[in-house]
């Protein structure tokens, strides 16, 4: 410490045992609110011990720091430079470490963290000097013309008092504030640690640069923004940043499976970017049974809040394995102008070219991001900005993506209006073109205006809230499947639509939804049956066409006309190759082609109307299976004479809920209506709900002679259910008519008994295959809320089931062979089970990733809530729950996972949030679906905080599953097991504190370490003393495929999960099992049902276990701060919730070798003591415990 300055020569080493700070503070703080002071007494040196905890700068300007030395200080330590204004010429070297630079103002308070990274900083501190300092500080050239005389800095003072770095001859600032970064700033090491590179200031400049973040897994680097940033820090954030094109920052993961790290440049005022990033994924992923984890391409964030200004000259975000990283630029305004991009092109040649000081003096900026850069970059794109994004006039924009490999196409995504309040379009010149090789094009704005869009099968989705024009969309793919392509908006305007697919490929599907009109005006020709015609929209493919879907706004009074693009329809013609709409036609109502693929709907007329229309190779029908709802609650459903052949096989007549509810399933019937003429079929309905299902008719009878009576009929306020049964009769129905049956529904609660049966009933089912266990009986609905009242009463909390699937909900081994009805749940009509069942049902459930998520809720008392999330399908929610698994692992991503788990939260929660509070729910036990039980659920978040927070979880495989008997657990013994190292495994050296702690601290019980650690041993001692309670500290493995692939690692053997009645658990029955060191392979259905069913097959009331590894101080953290909980609520919900709560919260945390609870500190073993101090907020530490079957 220095306040008049600090100068480190070419030729200084550092020769330090730790971590290493530089600082022109006039004091430093250190716990206990004791301080070291560069000017008065300092009596009481024996408290000034421990490490740093703020740095007072009283000084109005505080003295400088340069390094042109090569520091370095010893693995995962940390350097840290703060100062008034700092320059680097030099080299610092952390491996495995942190370095921080960062400049301050005068008059300040600097506050770090535990782990060496700025907190925050506070203006006027809360410490003064008596009196004026002895000394002023010594800017730059003071010191360089003074001190520094003959010092080699790699600085040179000149007469009129500038400053330049003497290889380039860049002139830089001094003023405080600036930080300048000119050599090497290296944290580079192959073991997994948590390394990042912070530069701070209120200038910043990156000149001739290099920073190495990288290693077996992809470090941080954070430019001009704080990693820990928070309201009370804004004034640590950069006003202006500059990286010059001679700058290199890397943060790629080497190391097999591990992902690209995170690089974020930003500012308030300017940001201008012109150097490389690299965050690679790694090359190779090792192939562990059970694993889907892949080596993902890094994150790169380049923003501004005034000017955003990019013209780099290499991005690499690939991963040619896994997912390719993401490059984002946040800013109010995005222009995208005609820069050149060339490596090694001279600062000032091009429109974005500003030197650096320009930039950092505020003089030089105008905002764009150069085209070529774009292309260029090598990873995925998205553009965010709160108002307009603009592609300047003359500029086209071509992605060649050579080289590029990976999972998944690249992706590139314009987002105007992204915080949604003042509004924002996107716009670009309409002779201009996107041209792609497979990126897929996503442009969401209030007003859109796209020229030509080519991807060569990449997908298009195009959302405008009002009007949306476009030029040429062409998703075709000359190999490969065509890319489906999306509109949504106000008017929607196209000049044409192609999505076919290559010569063995499909279609792409192609969906259009506007509450306006929609138009495609010109056309392209294609070959349709070997005729070259002329068409407006084609999903062609030799694999077959993409479905075209067209939702317009004519409402039954504008009508939707191929062949007329003057108002509301296409130019020419519309096909999928296998179905053709030829000019002219003019439909007015909703339209279906019979075989699905065509389908045109609007809303429903106010009267009677017809389509006319002529059609190729498939004839269309009225889309008849919608009701119409009027003021009136007046139903007319009216079909016209047809003069076709129509194969009722092809018909699709989905299930659409309205109120009331009109269902009609498939009808199997081959008939001919040649001299039918349907009547009109009018009802008067009721508020009530109506439900009409129509079985299959499996004759194959000519109906030539007869004719459908009208049925007209008054409902009660009753729910109702007209059935006409099966048909299988081979003599002529032309003299028969059927026969309307009716009988009254079940009330309300016997439905909900049956919802709830049926669920219980096929979860249970895919356990008990799974497992191997003998059936198991169902209970009902009244069983299930007595239980839940009896735990309501005995432990005062108030709990509630929450059943998760997907509709129609369940693989076939989880029905039982029975078919599911249009609620989505299985039928009460026995079918035979068969193998050909079992795998017809397996093939509809892997098809039906539309299917839509349900949410089923049992409380103590009450009615049973059901609720359908609506735009929430298996894919979708499956897509969102992977990659949430996959962000929520990588504790070195901040907060990326967040808003997935604000997503799921909405999707999973939000639904029923207001009954669960209008109850006063406090505990959720969760019956999922599959690749939802795999789900960290503590770590779902509202936006205001973790679900954790306000309710205590459990995960059950069914409550028929589930012994819910409850007993105070505090009255049993642990008894507590495992290993330290292991002979092909990693070492867990926490095991024998964790033990230790366990059985003499926090519990009393038996410990058996390492060699004890063995069956026999275990069901020895509990013949001698019924331990109610086991804690086996060791690695287990939940896996894909069969119970016998996963396994516990006891001290000589791998004890397969479906011997784990070998432990004799169930005689007398534990009442925790503790897997403090499990690992789940993440959304395997065969692995969750391991996991979920763990409880269960190894006979005990409760388990504990975790989805991943988590670190040895998080496990031990959490675990030790569970036993003290459970002594405190003996609810073990209640108990895992809070000890997540004390990770979140920071009150466990490792601190200078000490383990810190809020009961106390407790020394860590050797392996863990040297760490550096770690907190334990992060979910990856906490939210991947979950407790298993009985929650209470």
């Amino acid at each position: 410490m220095n306040p008049a300055g600090i100068i480190f020569g070419a030729d200084a080493r550092l020769n330090v045992p730790a971590s290493f700070t530089a600082t022109t503070a006039t004091g430093i703080g250190f716990e206990d609110g004791n301080w070291f002071d560069a000017f008065g007494d300092n009596k009481r040196y024996q408290d000034l011990i421990g490490e740093p905890t703020s740095f007072a700068f009283d000084l109005a300007q505080p003295g400088s720091i340069i390094n042109a030395g090569d520091l370095e200080v010893p693995d995962n330590q940390r350097i840290a430079l703060i100062g008034g204004s700092v320059i680097n010429t030099g080299q610092l070297n952390a491996p495995g470490g942190n370095i921080t630079i960062a400049a301050v103002p005068g008059q300040s308070l600097v506050k770090i963290s535990q782990s060496g990274n700025l907190l925050n900083l506070e203006i006027d501190p809360p410490r003064t000097l008596d009196g004026q300092p002895l000394i002023t500080a010594l800017d730059i050239p003071e010191l360089l013309t003074g001190p520094a005389q003959g010092v080699e800095t790699g600085l040179s003072a000149n007469s009129n008092g500038t400053v330049q770095l003497t290889d380039s001859g860049t002139i830089v600032p001094t003023e405080t504030g600036t930080t300048i970064v000119s050599g090497t700033l290296d944290v580079s090491n192959q073991e997994l640690r948590r390394r990042s590179v912070t530069v701070l200031g209120d200038r910043i400049a990156l000149i001739d640069a290099t920073i190495n973040s990288s290693g077996s897994n992809g470090g941080q680097v954070w430019i001009g923004k704080n990693p820990q940033d928070n309201p009370d820090n804004v004034k640590l954030n950069a006003n202006r940043t500059f990286v010059s094109r001679d700058s290199v920052i890397k943060v790629d993961g080497q190391a097999a499976d591990r992902d690209g790290g995170r690089v974020t440049v930003w500012s308030e005022e300017t940001t201008a970017f012109y150097g490389d990033i690299t965050a690679r994924g790694a090359q190779e992923q090792t192939s562990q049974a059970g694993s889907d984890k892949t080596p993902d391409g890094g994150t790169v964030e380049i923003s501004s809040q005034q000017t955003l200004i990019f013209d780099g000259k290499k991005v690499d975000l690939t991963a040619p394995v896994g997912q390719n990283g993401t490059i984002t630029f946040d800013h109010n305004n995005i222009t995208i102008v005609p820069g050149t991009g060339i490596a090694g092109q001279q600062l000032g040649d091009n429109p974005l070219g500003f030197d650096v000081m320009e930039i950092l003096s505020g003089d030089g900026g105008t905002p764009g991001l150069s085209a070529n850069a774009l292309e260029q970059v090598l990873g995925n794109i998205v553009l965010n900005a709160s108002n307009d994004i603009t592609i300047a006039p003359n500029v086209s924009l071509n992605f060649s993506d050579q080289g590029v490999s990976g999972a998944n196409p690249l992706s590139l995504k314009f987002t105007a209006n992204a915080d949604g309040i003042d509004g924002g379009d996107f716009s670009m010149d309409p002779t201009q073109s996107i041209t792609t090789l497979g990126r897929e094009i996503t442009i969401d704005g209030v007003n859109v205006t796209v020229g030509d869009i080519n991807t060569d099968g990449g997908a298009i989705t195009i959302t405008a809230s009002e009007t949306l024009s476009t030029e040429e969309l062409n998703s075709s793919a000359t190999v490969g499947k065509g890319g489906d392509v999306t509109l949504d908006g106000g008017n929607i305007q196209v000049s044409w639509i192609n999505a076919q697919g290559g010569s063995d490929r499909k279609g792409g599907n192609v969906e259009i939804t506007t509450e306006d009109m929609f138009t495609a005006t010109d056309t392209f020709n294609t070959l349709i049956e070997g005729k070259e015609t002329a068409v407006s929209i084609a999903t062609v493919g030799g694999d077959g066409g993409g479905k075209i879907t067209i939702g317009h706004g004519g409402n039954g009074q504008t009508p939707f006309e191929v062949g007329n693009s003057s108002t509301n329809g296409t130019e020419r013609a519309i096909s999928t190759g296998d179905s053709t709409i030829l000019p002219p036609g003019s439909f007015l109502t909703s339209t279906i082609s019979d075989s699905g693929d065509i389908e045109i709907k609007t809303g429903e007329p106010s009267s009677n109307l017809t389509s006319q229309g002529q059609a190729m190779a498939t004839n269309l029908i009225p889309n008849s299976n919608r009701p119409t709802q009027t003021d009136s609650n007046e139903i007319e459903e009216q079909s016209t004479k047809r003069e076709a052949d129509l194969n009722l096989n092809k018909m699709n007549f989905n299930p659409i809920e309205t109120n009331p509810i009109a269902e009609i399933p498939n009808t199997n019937s081959i008939q001919s209506l040649e001299q039918s003429d349907p009547q009109l079929v009018t009802r008067k309905l009721s508020n009530s709900n109506l439900e009409v299902e129509i079985p299959n008719t499996n004759s194959s009878q000519s109906l030539a002679q007869s004719e459908p009576r009208l049925v007209t009929r008054k409902l009660s306020n009753s729910t109702l259910e007209a059935e006409i049964p099966n048909t299988n009769s081979s003599q002529s129905p032309a003299q028969s008519e059927p026969r309307l049956v009716t009988r009254k529904l079940s009330n309300s609660t016997l439905e909900a008994e049956a919802d709830v049966k049926q669920l219980e009933g096929g979860f249970t089912y895919a356990f008990e295959k799974h497992l191997g266990i003998s059936k198991t009986p169902i209970v009902t609905l009244e069983e299930a809320q007595a239980h839940l009242g009896k735990i309501e009463t005995i432990t005062g909390l108030k709990p509630a089931l929450i059943y998760l699937f997907f509709k129609p909900g369940f693989k076939a081994e989880t029905t039982k062979g029975k078919p599911f009805n249009s609620k989505g749940l299985t039928s009460t009509k026995p079918e035979r089970e068969t193998t050909e069942n079992r795998q017809k049902t397996r093939s509809h459930w892997e098809e039906n990733l539309d299917t839509q998520l349900e949410l089923l809720v049992v409380t103590a008392s009450g009615t049973v809530i059901r609720k359908q999330v609506q735009g929430a399908t298996r894919s979708q929610v499956l897509s969102v729950a992977r990659e949430f698994q996959k962000s929520i692992t990588n504790f070195e991503s901040a907060n990326v996972y967040l808003p997935l788990a604000q997503q799921l939260y909405r999707w999973l929660i939000s639904p029923v949030e207001q009954e669960l509070k209008a109850q006063k729910i406090n505990n959720l036990a969760f019956i999922m679906d599959v690749g939802l039980r795999s789900l960290p659920m503590a770590a779902l978040h509202d936006g205001t905080g973790f679900i954790v927070e306000r309710y205590s979880l459990g995960l059950m495989p069914t409550l028929s599953l589930t012994n819910m008997n409850y007993v105070d657990i505090r009255k049993f013994q642990v008894l507590a097991m495992g290993a330290s190292y292991f002979k092909n495994k990693n070492p867990l050296p926490a095991v024998p504190v964790e033990l230790s702690m366990v059985t003499e601290k926090l519990w009393s019980g038996k410990a058996l370490l390492n060699e004890a650690f063995t069956v026999a041993n275990l069901r020895k001692a509990r013949a001698s003393q019924p331990f109610g309670i086991v804690h086996l500290a060791t690695h287990s493995e939940f896996l894909a495929g069969k119970p016998s692939n996963s396994y516990i690692q006891l001290w000589d053997t791998k004890l397969q999960l479906n011997q784990l009645h070998k432990l004799g658990l169930s005689k007398p029955k534990v009442e925790l099992l503790v897997l403090s060191a499990c690992r789940t392979a993440l959304g395997d259905e065969q692995a969750e049902l391991g996991f979920a069913g763990l409880a269960v097959l190894a006979g005990v009331k409760s388990a504990l276990g975790s989805l991943w590894y988590v670190s040895d101080e998080g496990t031990l953290g959490l675990m030790t701060t569970f036993y003290e909980k459970l002594q405190e609520v003996p609810v073990k919900a209640e108990a895992i919730r809070k000890a997540q709560l004390n990770l979140l919260r920071g009150t466990v945390r490792l601190e200078r070798g000490q383990l810190v609870t809020d009961q106390g500190s407790f020394p860590l073993p050797p392996a863990l003591a040297k760490l550096p101090d770690v907190e334990l907020r992060h979910p990856y530490y906490w939210s991947a415990f979950t407790l298993i079957g009985n929650p209470w």
